[in-house]
């Protein structure tokens, strides 16, 4: 089982830190305290959460909110606590999903159900605009003022498109708390997206789209107007690494979230930036700090991208973070080279971002 929401390797102490948690949820889990106790306990030690023995069972501390399992007579008692309901929504899909993955989520009854309305963590937001920028990119502006939490907590959220033959239908929650989704899951496309940039004032919130011929979202940049509605989750995945030293290397899918975090580094940041290219008039002016290079590489021309993250010479006096991104062989390759380093775990993280 891995609950992939919490891959967090460039966590900062303040989001594992204890905090209020005014909501939450329980479940009971058909498996055996043992069993559930030692799942846990190795999804904690994996993605290096804090967690404690209780005298009931284990408490594990994520970015979301806490995890607690306790032995009952009756079997196993789960329950999350979360600062609101958008996190603890996020928290309990998590749940949800790396049980399915085992066989043990259809019996899942959450107790905090608020059956018939969308999740909380989804938004219906409305399309301001969306622009072609560059040969192989649009950018798309959206609109309400509940994207105030995309500015936090994760970089990234997904869009969501439904079956074509049943337009207007959003997901709810059903009597057992669990997510519903019109014609079953799988006939959703929910594409990860990048927040480029945010104002969380404005209600505004700015995400680029990398296009592939023939893909979903691609067709839709193409053809959606301003007023449109769009549906989106999140937010999730990883935060802003806060370190003296990046090493950031991503192809096309990954610039949006490189800038990301060049924007947001802090301004005597040093590294490097090395991001690859489809067409050269692609090249972004990026915010960045002085001490940051950023390199473009033009996909066919220049060497490959596993080729520079190889020549990289570490820096060994610095607090340092890489970070590599693209199609998932060469972010095997990248794993493979990054472990023969000597970096703790905490300082490095190679995401696929698609598969060839």
């Amino acid at each position: 089982m891995r609950l992939v929401v919490f891959r967090w390797p460039t966590l900062r102490a303040s989001h594992c830190r204890r905090q209020e948690m005014p909501v939450q949820t329980t479940t009971q889990l058909n498996l055996s305290p043992d069993r559930a106790i030692a799942l846990f306990q190795a999804e904690a030690r994996h993605y290096e959460l804090p967690s404690e023995e209780t005298k009931t069972g284990l408490k594990v501390i994520s970015p979301y909110g806490e995890i607690l399992v306790a032995r009952e007579t009756s079997g196993v008692r789960l329950t999350l606590s979360s600062s609101d309901r958008a996190k603890l929504y996020v928290l309990q899909e998590t749940i949800d999903h790396a049980l399915g993955e085992i066989g043990e989520a259809e019996s899942l009854c959450w107790s905090s159900s608020l059956a018939g309305a969308r999740p909380p963590s989804m938004t219906l937001a409305t399309v301001v605009s969306c622009q072609r920028i560059s040969p192989s990119y649009f950018r798309v502006r959206l609109s309400d003022p509940d994207l105030e939490r995309f500015s936090r907590d994760g970089l990234h959220f997904r869009l969501l498109f439904g079956p074509q033959d049943r337009p207007g239908e959003w997901p709810s929650i059903l009597e057992s708390g669990r997510t519903d989704w019109p014609g079953g899951t799988a006939a959703w496309h929910r594409p990860v997206y990048t927040v480029r940039m945010i104002d969380p004032l404005a209600g505004t919130l700015d995400f680029d789209v990398f296009v592939h011929e023939g893909g979903r979202v691609s067709h839709w940049c193409e053809t959606v107007r301003s007023g449109d509605e769009v549906g989106l989750m999140g937010p999730g995945g990883g935060w802003l690494p806060e370190r003296s030293w990046l090493g950031l290397y991503g192809d096309e899918t990954a610039l949006p979230a490189i800038a990301r975090m060049l924007a947001a580094s802090a301004p005597d940041t040093t590294g490097v930036a090395v991001i690859v290219i489809s067409h050269a008039n692609d090249v972004q002016v990026l915010g960045h700090p002085e001490g940051v290079s950023v390199k473009w590489l033009l996909r066919g021309r220049d060497a490959p991208l596993i080729d520079e993250l190889k020549a990289l010479q570490l820096p060994e006096d610095q607090q340092r973070f890489i970070w590599f991104a693209g199609e998932k062989r060469e972010v095997e390759a990248a794993r493979k080279h990054l472990a023969t380093l000597g970096l703790r775990k905490s300082e490095w993280q190679a995401a696929a971002y698609w598969v060839r």
